[in-house]
């Protein structure tokens, strides 16, 4: 076996393992929205490669306020729905894009990306 065949190998194997790791041990940041004045739920969600957190935690029948930045400049993230809202806008680059949303009762309300590759979710409780 050659160099050339050793490298080859060597990073087919490491390849294997970043997907393993992805599939099976990568766990999403989860957060509970922090309560501020007024009693409204506030969190900061950075958009780079995926939503970060991409699980958020809030109280359902309060209002929230999601403040998206986006860090990238993919095309992909470029647009944030929340379907369950009704609620779409563009995200412009290393801007915050804030949306006021009450999930009026418990159960999860998915966001993501304008293609659908991105994917987050509000969980009410």
């Amino acid at each position: 076996m050659d160099s050339i065949q050793i490298l080859v190998n060597v990073t087919g194997f490491a390849l294997i393992g970043v997907i393993v790791w992805w599939f099976f041990f990568y766990k999403n940041e989860k957060t509970t929205a922090q309560t501020g004045a007024g009693g409204m739920q506030e969190v900061d969600i950075t958009v780079q490669g995926g939503y970060r957190p991409a699980e958020i935690v809030v109280q359902a029948g309060k209002p929230v306020r999601l403040k998206f930045t986006r860090k990238e400049s993919s095309s992909c993230s470029e647009e944030i729905v929340l379907p369950g809202f009704g609620k779409r806008a563009r995200l412009p680059e290393n801007q915050t894009v804030t949306f006021v949303v009450t999930p009026e009762t418990p159960g999860e309300y998915r966001f993501a990306c304008g293609m659908n590759m991105l994917h987050g979710k509000l969980i009410a409780r």
